[in-house]
């Protein structure tokens, strides 16, 4: 397509004229009504934060009694790491982001130049000596998994297989699944790729899971998690978090129930674990919104008026629950969390009390690791072979994506030179304690089945769970005898744990296995593993039905056995008398009668009557697109796509409006969204500030909700689409909305400038 050269001068002058009138605007991440964006730490005490050595960022660091930081691997055997896997033999793969923030306005964004690489030790003095380019020319990757002859990896769109014979490419990529992450903002794209114990892979911002089997990828569908890091513990409960919430821990192994919008009961099933707050050891200007302040006129201090250091997480990233063996036997319970725009690690204690998580943070005031480097950027941590963490250090100056970079963090950037000097720089660090040596490099390639069943033994989880990947893909008859045998018998518990998914994941795991377990009277850890793997395999044989049905009952089982009850003998009176107040009852029911295709209830009787009734009315009507007609189905479709790119919606609110925990409300049957127009036309254009009461439930997100207005790239018309996304989708039924309609509120309301509204001024 051309243009006139007349064309051409009115938009270089139109370009240039609000160039110059508007510069705050020019900046994608500035806010309305956020005018005063003063720095709140004073010049005089913001140290430089020029480009250091590896020698003088280790002298940057903090770090716990006891421990020891050190390089494994830094430039130029590494560029911009940003993930990392680790074979059976111990070679590490790193994902290498190449192309992220190359300078303030994404210069090259948009080519290709990320790398997945192999770095090797091949002398043993645990420095990285040897580096093996697996495959380059990639768009911004950034997750990895290792699978039989291949890996998968992730770019900014898509998922691919890559064979591999060890650590040397034997074919060319090939897409595996097109639409892996078809749109979006780099910042919130699914990653992860992470390996559970029942032998799926798990992302963080996504809502499948995924297996590589005979071949072929399998695709499943999971509840959407977090934004950034996902891991996992001993037992297979998933941690997760979001940039604002340091970590998240499931209540519940993944898949034991669904999640249904019109239930009344909470069904959201982890738990947030400590509080937000970060105790960096430098002065944090370079905060996104570090102008936030109560001096300023703003209703909170991001950044501590007295320390001048930022007061709750704002990037918390890659996660890591420590599953090694070097570490002292009290951090057997301990999640670490990476923090990548004030530059720490933050270490957090989990304690399990049946179905409930607490959270303490190790240190109160202070960190487990923090450094005065403004450069260092941790985005990932992981459990290592040799027992201890491995830090991924993405070292760059600019950290926050130009799509959400304000006026003030440009200037931030600008004023110490952060833009430049970045390019080839890149660090992976080891974590050890100084008492314990590490354990030697694996060889588990070479192993035999009978050494990879003696592996499920090990004290460290990544030992374990590569053997049992290995017995999976290895598919040896000579393993089932053995596995079935430490299932069994084995004093380990978490042997046991392991011998069981390995054998589901075999498919081999009979009615006379569970008879067993349910016979040895284990402990509930280890049949609640059993009672899962069944739900997984749809064991139905009437024997293992009556063991469970008759099983010694605990709160931590009790959600169990009522999917699996629901799944296989949907008239046992445990459904019909079951506990209100046991914990997601009403939803594992619900979920196990689904499953088998029961869609019929009662409107009246008890609460698990009405409760199944509107669950299957919910599964049972139309979808908006068989729904709708003409302008209103366009208006919705335009809608649905600014939810889940542009504009963001999806992030704070999930795809199905059920709310995100601590981030947004639900907005599926949520009388701020069906009710009146107006008012709901009011929050998209100016935001909102928490707590807000969402069918008699109160909400009150970290953070405040931003006014779409705020973006320059989101016009009335936007804002209408997607108010008639989230009025007619789900269970919501209201009606369409004008670019009209909100173009007259607008007006109205544009001398609020931006501000935030509040509940009590809506209601």
């Amino acid at each position: 397509m051309s243009f006139s050269c007349v064309t051409s001068c009115i938009l270089k002058t139109l370009s240039l004229t609000l160039l110059l009138a508007a510069p705050l605007l020019a900046q994608e991440g500035n806010r309305k009504g956020h005018n005063d964006m003063s720095p709140v730490v004073p010049e005089n005490l913001i140290p430089p934060s020029p480009v250091l050595s590896v020698e003088d960022a280790l002298k940057s660091f903090t770090i716990a009694e006891g421990f020891i930081i050190e390089p494994v691997a830094y430039e130029p055997l590494v560029e911009k790491p940003v993930a990392l896997r680790f074979d059976a033999n111990g070679r590490i793969w790193v994902v290498e982001m190449i192309g992220y923030m190359l300078d303030l306005d994404a210069k090259d964004e948009d080519l290709p130049q990320g790398r997945i690489a192999v770095l090797e030790d091949t002398d043993g003095d645990g420095q990285v000596d040897k580096r093996t380019v697996f495959l380059d020319n990639i768009l911004l990757p950034r997750a990895i998994a290792l699978v039989e002859d291949g890996i998968l990896f992730a770019d900014q769109t898509k998922l691919y297989f890559c064979g591999r014979n060890g650590a040397e490419r034997n074919a060319e990529p090939v897409v595996v699944d097109e639409n892996f992450s078809p749109t979006g903002n780099v910042e919130h794209k699914p990653n992860g790729l992470f390996p559970h114990l029942n032998n799926w892979l798990y992302c963080a911002k996504d809502k499948f899971r995924y297996r590589w089997q005979d071949g072929k990828l399998l695709k499943d569908s999971t509840q959407f998690r977090g934004q950034w890091g996902i891991t996992m513990d001993n037992t297979g409960h998933l941690y997760h978090n979001s940039n604002s919430i340091i970590l998240r821990g499931e209540r519940l192994l993944p898949e034991t129930i669904e999640s249904f919008p019109l239930s009344k009961i909470p069904n959201d099933t982890s738990d947030m674990l400590g509080s937000n707050a970060v105790f960096p050891i430098r002065v944090t200007p370079g905060v996104n919104r570090g102008y936030i302040s109560i001096a300023n006129g703003y209703n909170e201090d991001f950044i501590d008026p007295k320390t001048f250091k930022l007061v709750n997480t704002t990037a918390s990233a890659g996660i890591d629950f420590y599953r090694g063996d070097q570490f002292p036997a009290s951090w057997s319970d301990v999640a670490f969390t990476t923090e990548s725009v004030v530059g720490l690690v933050k270490s957090t204690r989990v304690s399990e009390n049946g179905l409930e998580l607490t959270g303490e943070h190790v240190f109160p005031n202070t960190e487990f690791l923090a450094s005065t480097d403004e450069r260092f950027r941790p985005v990932n941590i992981h459990t290592a072979p040799d027992g201890s963490l491995y830090l991924v250090d993405y070292y760059h100056g600019i950290i926050q994506h130009k799509t959400f970079i304000t006026s003030y963090l440009r200037e931030q950037y600008e004023s110490r030179n952060l833009q430049n000097e970045s390019s080839g720089l890149g660090r992976i660090y080891r974590i050890r304690h100084k008492d314990k040596p590490l354990s030697p490099q694996p060889k588990l390639e070479e192993a035999t089945i009978t050494e990879l069943i003696e592996t499920l033994a090990h004290p460290n989880g990544w030992w374990r769970d590569t053997a049992q990947r290995l017995l999976v893909e290895k598919n040896d008859p000579e393993s089932i005898a053995p596995l079935r045998s430490a299932l069994i018998k084995h004093p380990n518990e978490l042997t046991r744990i392991h011998a069981l998914w390995t054998l589901a994941g075999l498919e081999k795991l009979t009615s006379e296995d569970f008879i067993a377990i349910f016979n040895l009277g284990v402990s509930e850890a280890l049949r609640v593993q059993a009672l899962s793997a069944a739900i997984a395999l749809k064991q139905d044989d009437p024997l293992v039905i009556a063991l469970v049905e008759n099983s010694q009952k605990g709160e931590a089982l009790e959600p169990y056995v009522l999917r699996y009850l629901a799944q296989t003998k949907p008239d046992s009176a445990r459904l019909i008398q079951f506990n209100r107040k046991t914990p997601f009852a009403a939803e594992a029911i619900a979920t196990g009668l689904l499953s088998q295709g029961i869609t019929t209830f009662p409107k009246t009787g008890t609460n698990l009557d009405k409760y199944l009734y509107n669950v299957a009315k919910s599964k049972k009507s139309l979808t908006p697109e068989q729904r709708l007609k003409g302008e209103h189905l366009a208006s919705f479709q335009r809608g649905k796509t600014l939810y889940t790119g542009a504009a963001g919606c999806i992030g704070c609110h999930g795809e199905e409006g059920e709310g995100m925990p601590n981030l947004g409300p639900p907005l599926d049957e949520s009388e701020w969204v069906t009710g009146d127009p107006d008012r709901l036309a009011k929050i998209l254009l100016h935001g909102l500030q928490g707590p807000i009461t969402v069918n008699g439930i109160k909400y009150n997100p970290a953070a405040a909700m931003p006014g779409l207005s705020m973006n320059p790239t989101i016009k009335d018309k936007d804002i209408a689409d997607i108010m008639t996304y989230i009025r007619g989708n789900w269970t919501n039924t209201a009606g369409i909305v004008t670019e009209k309609d909100v173009t007259t509120v607008h007006e109205a309301t544009k001398d609020r400038s931006g501000r935030l509204y509040t509940a009590p001024e809506l209601e």
